[in-house]
């Protein structure tokens, strides 16, 4: 009669292996992806097509293989999910992303699948680029060099399941350069420089900055209303280039808080908007002003109690959105 403790640790070991075992995910190895392909759906967005031309093109030069981007599945295994679709859901690696931020990304690799999609309308494209830099060491250096390593063919990746939500949802490295090339900008994933949709257009936080002289223009008010500009030496501002405002005329208030409406109204999915004073000093110092910079010992005074009451008015209409 065998040992019944030894019996009982047999089929303990049994138990616990070998199901393990046989869940057990294998990654991919570079050299066996001849033959595979990119898989996008009919209906992608601008963004996710290009997000695949962008991986068919950096992964040939990588590693030596065009492969074709096709819009269905014929087998059941060997494809590169690039953004949703059905034929994503309903494979091996399946998800689906509407749970997922605009920009917020995955990456699934596995038992001979890659999947890589994210929200509307960033995240697959900035999930592209993640992978081709993460994983093949693609490095986006300037507009017009980039270094794509010749990939170690024997490397093996994964098997992978990541998820990335980016903490900062505005991101403007002020550089030329972006602005010149928005594909570059794209790469960096800079995204305050271009509508296009290809690229995934822009942020729903878009770039702060000086905007009185847009919101009261010197060219509408300086004969009418010269006072709205600001005093300077006991005298009003009588020079478009050291134009501020006198932000304690209630006038003014009205005017910049209509602007800001306004400008809500025509863009319903922006989420903040800039109330800033203009570029270059010359703050008003009419007594108003001065008696409340002085309180505060800093011209900062009076804008911060401008760019609050500007917001306690929007907010009543948008209370989403942010006033800076």
């Amino acid at each position: 009669m065998p040992n019944s403790s030894a019996l009982f640790f047999s089929l303990l070991v049994a138990l616990s292996v070998s199901p393990l075992q046989a869940q057990q995910s294998e990654g991919v190895t570079l050299a066996a992806m001849q033959g595979w392909d990119i898989v996008v759906a009919d209906d992608a967005i601008p963004s996710e097509k290009y997000a695949a031309e962008e991986f068919q093109n950096f992964f040939a030069e990588a590693c030596g293989v065009r492969l074709p981007i096709v819009t269905a599945t014929d087998r059941p295994d060997r494809h590169i999910f690039i953004g949703p679709g059905e034929s994503l859901r309903s494979s091996p690696v399946g998800f689906g992303v509407n749970d997922l931020g605009g920009e917020d990304l995955r990456i699934v690799i596995r038992d001979n699948h890659i999947a890589i999609a994210g929200g509307r309308p960033r995240g697959t494209l900035y999930g592209v680029y993640t992978f081709l830099e993460d994983y093949l060491g693609v490095r986006f250096l300037t507009h017009d060099h980039t270094h794509v390593p010749r990939a170690n063919r024997r490397r093996v990746i994964g098997p992978i399941d990541r998820f990335y939500h980016p903490p900062m949802s505005h991101r403007w490295p002020c550089y030329q350069i972006n602005t010149q090339h928005p594909d570059f900008a794209a790469r960096l994933r800079c995204n305050t420089v271009t509508h296009d949709d290809q690229l995934g257009g822009i942020t729903e936080i878009p770039v702060f900055g000086h905007s009185f002289y847009r919101q009261v223009p010197w060219k509408q008010y300086a004969k009418t209303n010269p006072e709205f500009f600001g005093m300077r030496d006991g005298k009003v501002i009588t020079e478009k280039k050291k134009a501020q405002l006198c932000l304690t005329n209630s006038h003014v208030l009205d005017i910049v808080t209509k602007a800001v409406l306004d400008e809500l109204a025509a863009n319903p999915g922006q989420r903040s908007i800039a109330v800033s004073q203009n570029d270059g000093g010359y703050k008003c110092q009419c007594p108003n002003c001065e008696k409340i910079d002085r309180r505060e010992e800093s011209g900062a005074g009076t804008l911060l109690l401008f760019i609050n009451a500007v917001a306690e008015r929007v907010t009543k209409k948008y209370p989403d959105v942010k006033i800076g």
